[in-house]
């Protein structure tokens, strides 16, 4: 009876198209599971349309076992479904040619035989927080050539996407980007993530990076480039970049990336956006242009504290583009001191920045001003630590202007406690608002 209402069932019946549709939400884990419960929907996992984007890891918080399992179930997988499959993500937490089986080598050698029809692949590397054997992580010029031959012979294959390559490069011959530079390969790279661990024992500028004139999207070092580096990129399709400075630039270094060049980045590509990471660095208003389009902008662990006047200058320059603004000290949990003119001026970078959406601060700020900032954008993301909140009303009337009548009730009752306040904002968001319990982190790679 039971079988006879299995087979008669709404789900059962369902056409091939739309049980396809269906499994294309699930993760490649659960597809041959589901396809082996609801027999009637086997042949619909034979289609393209069953497998949308299939990833694979992220592996970093497995251990090596069940990450060798992982990868013998996703072989398995590729093997019997690899020519449906149209885009496939891989983040390794081992090193590709680490001695387990499979590797993460002989995955991609299988992509390269089985996945004939793929039009996306990104491999992304990954490394446990405080790894002290980085050079164990390096892709080969092996790995340069399955990427190099999937490039040449997959014709459908039009977005290819290479995060954190650990490159060697005190020896060309075991350089993966060489081997890609070598032929028309390295033009269908479409994006690069290089950061500090990939460019390690690298010496001056990434002038190879020139050979890659596909890339649409670029993350790299700021000591790495300059102005013909960069224009090169941009003339022929980057649209987007984002920059980590860790250190002092000498000042030759200083003069490149200026006004002039971002001007001449807009002519050529009037829709760049650069997102700019500033760490362990003293910050001037020489590092931020007018004229640069910047979209994200985080600044963590600064050797000066910010002011006024940069604020001020950050919120003029780019009140139309800034998205995200982020200052922090991750280093610091405890309240650190500044110009205590900032929260004003951070209270008018949120009104006057008409894209801002995220909103990440570390610092001392009030209940008051927190309610002010709410009330000023809808932003999507605002993180404030709980332990730097101050329960007070330190606004002045001149900042509140006309609205001072409105808002002065609703502050007071804000300053009462941490409750009241998160429910003041929440309410003002339209979602459920907390503070952050703990202190601010910037991981090392920010994923925008």
């Amino acid at each position: 009876m039971s079988g006879q209402h299995s087979e008669t069932s709404p789900i059962t019946s369902l056409p091939s198209v739309v049980a396809s549709k269906i499994l294309s939400f699930i993760p490649w884990q659960e597809k041959t599971i589901v396809a082996s419960v609801i027999t009637s929907w086997a042949e619909a996992l034979r289609c393209t349309e069953a497998w949308g984007c299939v990833k694979y890891g992220p592996e970093i918080e497995e251990n090596v076992y069940f990450a060798s399992a992982g990868r013998s179930d996703f072989v398995t997988c590729v093997k019997q479904y690899g020519n449906f499959m149209r885009s496939i993500h891989l983040y390794f937490g081992y090193t590709i040619t680490y001695p387990m089986e499979p590797t993460g080598e002989e995955i991609l050698m299988l992509i390269h035989k089985r996945c004939g029809n793929l039009t996306a692949l990104l491999v992304e590397q990954e490394i446990p927080e405080g790894s002290h054997s980085v050079l164990s992580y390096r892709w080969t010029s092996s790995v340069g050539v399955l990427i190099k031959n999937m490039t040449m012979e997959f014709k459908s294959l039009k977005s290819i996407s290479l995060r954190q390559p650990i490159i060697v490069w005190n020896q060309d011959e075991e350089n993966m980007l060489m081997v890609l530079t070598c032929t028309s390969a390295a033009s269908k790279i479409t994006e690069l993530e290089l950061t500090y661990l990939s460019v390690l024992n690298h010496d001056g500028k990434l002038h190879l990076l020139k050979n890659f004139t596909g890339l649409k999207k670029l993350t790299v070092r700021r000591e790495k480039v300059n102005n013909d580096i960069l224009l090169h990129l941009v003339k022929h399709s980057l649209q987007e970049l984002i920059l980590y400075q860790e250190e002092e630039l000498p000042y030759e270094d200083q003069q490149d990336l200026g006004e002039n060049f971002w001007l001449e980045v807009k002519k050529v590509c009037p829709a760049f956006r650069v997102d700019l990471i500033l760490r362990y660095v003293m910050i001037l208003k020489i590092l931020f242009p007018s004229s640069m389009p910047l979209r994200y902008l985080v600044l963590d662990f600064l050797v000066n504290v910010m002011t006024k006047g940069i604020m001020d200058h950050i919120t003029d320059c780019y009140k139309e583009t800034l998205q995200r603004f982020t200052y922090t000290n991750s280093f610091l949990e405890n309240e650190e001191m500044g110009d205590s003119r900032v929260p004003a001026s951070l209270i008018c970078l949120t009104q006057k920045c008409s894209h801002l959406e995220t909103l990440e601060y570390g610092f001392p700020l009030s209940s008051a001003s927190i309610f002010l900032i709410s009330q000023s954008r809808k932003l999507k993301n605002f993180v404030v630590p709980s332990v730097e909140v101050s329960y007070v009303n330190d606004i002045s009337t001149d900042i509140l202007g006309s609205k001072a009548e409105e808002y002065i009730d609703v502050i007071n009752t804000a300053d009462n406690c941490r409750k009241t306040l998160e429910t003041t904002v929440s309410h003002i968001l339209g979602y459920h608002w907390t503070l952050h319990d703990g202190p601010l982190k910037v991981n090392e790679r920010i994923k925008f």
